[in-house]
């Protein structure tokens, strides 16, 4: 799916808010179909993506190994399954080291906004970046 505004939903109203109950109740009571390797999202960038996909933008396919497992794409993963959007899927690859283990099994980490602090992601704090031609 291209990146920008999806024509078919962007005058639907959503509800944008997401709490960490839903989000918690999602991630271990929903079938995925896929494993992951890490232990633990950040709750703000999750419903940050979540906002905005409601809103009608795209933000890149989801990587996935071998079929069954996300190697990159996990915050985008559960934001978009969240939305109800389909997405795009990729071929990535994984390393032998990496456990996989069930998306159900992830904790949310709800103290820290892990993109404040890291120089590329940082301008994903806010939405000046969505009125960038290539974001």
């Amino acid at each position: 799916m291209k990146k920008g505004v999806n024509d078919d939903i962007k005058n639907k109203t959503f509800e944008a808010n997401l709490d960490i109950e839903k989000l918690q109740n999602f991630i271990a009571n929903s079938e995925h179909p896929f494993l992951t390797t890490h232990q633990k999202l950040c709750f703000v960038i999750i419903a940050r993506i979540y906002r905005r996909v409601l809103q009608g933008y795209r933000f890149g396919a989801i990587k996935i190994s071998n079929s069954w497992l996300i190697v990159d794409g996990n915050h985008r993963y559960i934001a978009y399954k969240l939305a109800n959007i389909e997405f795009e899927i990729i071929a990535g690859t994984h390393s032998f080291c990496d456990q996989p283990r069930k998306i159900n099994d992830i904790t949310i980490d709800t103290v820290q906004d892990w993109d404040v602090n890291h120089p590329y992601t940082k301008k994903f704090c806010n939405d000046d970046f969505l009125n960038e031609e290539n974001y």
